[in-house]
């Protein structure tokens, strides 16, 4: 397991991972994060785990990386999990506030935090950035900037996490039992079809499962 008892888990992210947080330090959201403490805590009552969720609807991998030491370092954690990227691409089409990341300044954010962590002597699962094709996300990212962004992901992972989360492959897998709609709202965002699925990964690559 990449856990143990009194161990710190955090989850950091975007909107996928915030999930309707507000914010709240001691607020999970209603996503992934959300479900897998539940799980942690039926599935390990006595090992006093703390489980925070930072993170923030919006943010892109530079964005972890200005906030990463009140977000992350300081909170001194056994565990770190992030799920970051989509809205480095999708900025850069004219959604949300703050425009696109390029390749180069992505993997090097991406990286800057991962070492930072790893110097922390923290366990690190990196879920892969996915997204579908339907409403707000057009396929020919996929062919390009977003392809990138998924490859420099499983780069990282190679070097830095623990576990990795292949999440895209996963969530296209399972298009043959569910229409994309079903495991995601807009192509971005998941349903709670799409959470419960982010879940059971997570727990598999923690060893909960």
């Amino acid at each position: 397991m990449l856990f143990h008892e009194n161990s710190v888990i955090l989850f950091q992210g975007d909107s996928i991972t915030d999930a309707g947080r507000g914010f709240e330090p001691d607020n999970l959201g209603s996503g992934y994060a959300r479900m897998c403490v539940r799980a942690l805590e039926a599935l390990y009552p006595d090992y006093n785990l703390t489980c925070l969720n930072r993170g923030i609807s919006g943010n892109r991998v530079c964005d972890l990386a200005e906030r990463w030491k009140e977000d992350c370092l300081d909170l001194k954690p056994d565990l770190v999990s992030i799920l970051i990227g989509v809205n480095d691409t999708w900025h850069s089409h004219g959604v949300g506030l703050f425009g696109g990341v390029s390749n180069e300044d992505f993997e090097k954010n991406y990286r800057l935090i991962l070492e930072q962590t790893r110097d922390l002597g923290a366990k690190i699962i990196l879920i892969e950035p996915f997204a579908f094709h339907h409403q707000a996300f057009s396929e020919d990212w996929r062919d390009g900037d977003f392809g990138h962004k998924i490859m420099i992901t499983r780069r990282l992972a190679a070097e830095y996490a623990d576990e990795f989360i292949p999440m895209d492959g996963i969530f296209y897998k399972n298009t043959l039992r569910f229409k994309p709609e079903e495991l995601s709202e807009d192509g971005v965002h998941p349903t709670a079809a799409g959470h419960r699925l982010i879940s059971l990964e997570w727990l598999k690559a923690a060893g909960a499962v």
